[in-house]
C-alpha cells in the first residue's frame, strides 16, 4: 500500500470538502491552492520512499464465496476470480459478430464518459446504433466505444447469460442498487483513470482488457478537480505519465492485470482505475452502493458521493442503469451555468 501520511490525507481532503460546499467562486482559487501545497508535501514525502511498484492484483482459481467476502469485499481489496465465469452462457456465446447479428440495429448512446482534456469534458450525447459500434471496433475506429450500455436492461432475457444469483448473492448485506453496465469496444479504446463510490464486479465476456488500479489514498496525488458529481476523475494518464504535472505519481504503488474471457474482477469502492481494450471487448460490470463499506474505504468520497449536486444524488440514483440521461442532465446544467454567466 501506498503509505501517505495521514495528516496530509486529513488537510487535503478539507480543503476538497470546502470547495465542494461552498462551490466555485474566488475562494475555489485558494482551496485549489491549499490542495496543491499538502499534495506536494505528499509528494516530497512519498520521493524518500523511492519509486513505487507495479503490483499484481492476486489471481485466484475457485476462490470461495466466504474467503472472497472475508478477505476481499470486506477489507476493500481487489482480486481477480480467475475463470469464473467460464462456463457462463455470455463467455461462451457473446461475440461482435453475435451481437451484430441479433442486435446490431439497437440503439446506443454514446457518452465521454472520462475524456482526454479533462478540462473540456463534453457532456452531449451522440446516438447511434450497435451496429455502428461494432463495425468501428472491426475497422480500428476508436471513436465509438459504447460505455455504459444498456443492452441487458432492453433485452432483460439476456440476464439468463449471467450468473446474475451468485451475482447478487456477492453483495453487502446492507447495500443499494444493482445495476450492470455493459461495455462494447475496439483494440485501443480506453477509459481515463477515474473512481467512484460502488462495488464492481466486473466479468471479461469477451476479448482481454488491461486494468491499472490505485488505491483510493492516491487522491491527494491524482487532485480530482471539485465538480460536484459523484463521479471522479483525474487528468494523470498511466499510459503517458506527465510527472510535472503530477511528480508525486511515479512513487505510487499500483496494481494491474490483464482479464480474459471468464475472469472476473473485483473492483472495490473508491480505488481509482485506467481500462484500456487489449483486443476488441467485451465486458459487464455489475455495480451496487455498499455504504459501510464505501464509508470505511473512503470516507471522503462516500461523503461527496451522497452530497453531489451535479447531479444530486437521486437523480443519479434515479437513471444509474442510463447514463446517458445522466449526461443530459449534466449538459442541460452546464448550458444552464453558461446562459447565466
Amino acid at each position: 500500500m501506498n503509505d501517505i501520511k495521514l495528516e496530509y490525507r486529513v488537510r487535503y481532503q478539507w480543503w476538497r470538502l470546502l470547495e465542494h460546499i461552498l462551490g466555485k467562486g474566488p475562494a475555489s482559487t485558494r482551496f485549489a491552492s491549499k490542495r496543491l501545497e499538502v499534495n506536494e508535501l505528499a509528494s516530497r514525502q512519498l520521493q524518500v520512499q523511492g519509486f513505487g511498484k507495479s503490483l499484481e492484483i492476486p489471481r485466484i482459481k475457485n476462490l470461495s464465496d466466504s474467503d472472497f467476502k472475508r478477505n476481499f469485499l470486506h477489507k476493500g481489496l481487489p482480486v481477480v476470480m480467475e475463470g469464473k465465469a467460464k462456463e457462463w452462457n455470455c463467455t461462451k456465446t457473446w461475440s461482435p459478430q453475435w451481437l451484430s447479428q441479433h442486435f446490431g440495429s439497437d440503439p446506443v448512446s454514446l457518452i465521454d464518459a472520462s475524456p482526454e482534456d479533462m478540462t473540456n469534458i463534453n457532456y452531449e450525447v451522440q446516438n447511434v446504433t450497435l451496429g455502428d459500434v461494432l463495425k468501428a471496433m472491426d475497422s480500428g475506429d476508436i471513436s465509438k466505444y459504447s460505455r455504459f450500455n444498456r443492452i441487458l436492461y432492453d433485452h432483460p432475457e439476456l440476464l439468463a447469460d449471467f450468473d446474475w444469483r451468485w451475482l447478487y448473492k456477492m453483495r453487502n448485506v446492507l447495500s443499494s442498487g444493482n445495476t450492470f453496465q455493459v461495455f462494447i469496444g475496439g483494440k485501443g479504446t480506453r477509459t481515463q483513470l477515474h473512481c467512484a463510490s460502488e462495488h464492481n464486479l466486473f466479468t471479461q465476456v469477451y476479448g482481454q482488457k488491461h486494468w491499472y488500479i490505485y488505491e483510493p489514498a492516491c487522491d491527494i496525488i491524482f487532485d480530482p478537480p471539485v465538480t460536484g458529481t459523484p463521479y471522479f476523475h483525474s487528468a494523470f494518464d498511466p499510459d503517458a505519465p506527465d510527472y510535472s504535472r503530477f511528480p508525486g505519481a511515479q512513487f505510487l504503488n499500483r496494481w494491474e492485470c490483464e482479464l480474459s474471457p471468464g475472469d472476473v474482477l473485483f473492483n472495490p469502492p473508491s480505488w481509482w482505475h485506467h481500462v484500456t481494450n487489449l483486443t476488441g471487448s467485451i465486458g459487464v460490470g455489475f455495480r451496487w452502493f455498499g455504504a459501510i463499506d464505501c464509508f470505511k474505504i473512503s470516507f471522503m468520497q462516500a461523503l461527496l458521493t451522497v452530497g453531489a449536486t451535479n447531479p444530486p444524488i437521486w437523480v443519479a440514483a434515479k437513471n444509474r442503469t442510463d447514463f446517458a440521461s445522466i449526461f443530459s442532465y449534466m449538459n442541460a446544467q452546464r448550458l444552464k451555468r453558461e446562459k447565466g454567466s
